[in-house]
């Protein structure tokens, strides 16, 4: 049973801030925007006076240029399309993060450090691990799909064997997308026929027999006994879905389980701290990689052999 002084203390309202704590839109907020805007403005009016604009050629409707890029902004979704469905990229993936980012305050409801940098004990390990551990798996992944392990392997194999070629049978392995051309894909026949159904080729005209019966009177959606005779690509459902989908969850997944072990994640505050934190710079490396790295036709090339548009 509480007392009654322990119920008129519960009951007492908060005591105003002092008026020194006290921080007014005018002029506090309002001057420092102003001053800023100012000094924005005439660092543009100096610089456009020393530095000439950036103008092209008259855009040409007859000739795409190679690399055609989005602007910087939308750069990263750009390099999701090169990894992907176009489908996860374009569309799934951007609508989840955005989701997620507003989920935050609805998740980490906890008042304690509210608005303030670094303010739980671990803060800045959390972010400083996060961030090289985005950004190291971020390189990795888009050097492995683009097959730069290839050239790496090859090369430190060369240097004790002069004839060394990467083995046919290690080439799925070249890049994810390889999957979709270099792998024989068998699959059993349906009814326990004798023989396998190689993919892609077998696969153009299906024979519909269970134990030997026709079965092509049946209605389109009977006639399929196993799920693969729908149609569905195998090899790129797993190269563009079941594999981005799988790092962009299990890699988050792993992060967490690290901090974790090591005892640096011990609230949600924390677990929030090291999502965003592994976010943003995901954004940022993939934003810098279609920026800067990226040549004609999408390859990964050196920053100084990105071709300059002409203007």
């Amino acid at each position: 049973m509480a007392t009654a002084a322990q119920a008129r203390e519960v009951a007492r309202p908060r005591g105003e801030r002092e008026r020194e704590q006290e921080l007014l839109v005018w002029p506090n907020l309002v001057f420092i925007e102003f001053i800023s805007a100012v000094l924005f403005t005439l660092t543009f009016v100096v610089l456009s006076a020393f530095v000439n604009a950036p103008l092209l050629n008259r855009a040409n409707p007859n000739i795409t240029p190679n690399p055609s890029k989005a602007p910087w902004y939308f750069m990263n979704l750009q390099e999701l399309l090169l990894h992907m469905h176009p489908a996860l990229a374009g569309v799934i993936v951007p609508l989840a993060a955005l989701v997620g980012l507003a989920l935050i305050p609805y998740i980490d409801r906890s008042r304690k450090g509210q608005g303030e940098y670094f303010a739980s004990l671990n803060s800045v390990r959390i972010t400083i691990f996060s961030a090289a551990y985005a950004a190291f798996w971020m390189v990795a992944l888009v050097l492995y799909d683009q097959g730069r392990h290839v050239n790496v392997i090859t090369k430190i194999a060369q240097r004790f064997d002069s004839a060394w070629e990467w083995p046919e049978v290690l080439a799925p392995f070249r890049t994810v997308r390889s999957i979709q051309t270099d792998w024989n894909w068998s699959l059993p026949r349906p009814g326990g026929g004798d023989g396998h159904w190689n993919w892609p080729q077998d696969f153009d005209s299906i024979p519909v027999l269970f134990n030997n019966r026709d079965l092509t009177f049946l209605p389109d959606w009977l006639q399929a006994l196993y799920w693969y005779d729908l149609n569905v690509n195998l090899p790129a459902f797993i190269v563009e879905i079941f594999i981005p989908v799988s790092l962009m969850v299990g890699l988050p997944v792993l992060l967490i389980f690290i901090l974790r072990r090591l005892r640096w994640v011990t609230t949600t505050r924390d677990v929030m701290i090291a999502l965003f934190t592994g976010f943003v710079v995901v954004y940022w490396v993939m934003t810098t990689v279609g920026a800067a790295f990226r040549g004609a036709g999408q390859d990964l090339v050196l920053p100084w052999d990105v071709p300059r548009p002409e203007g």
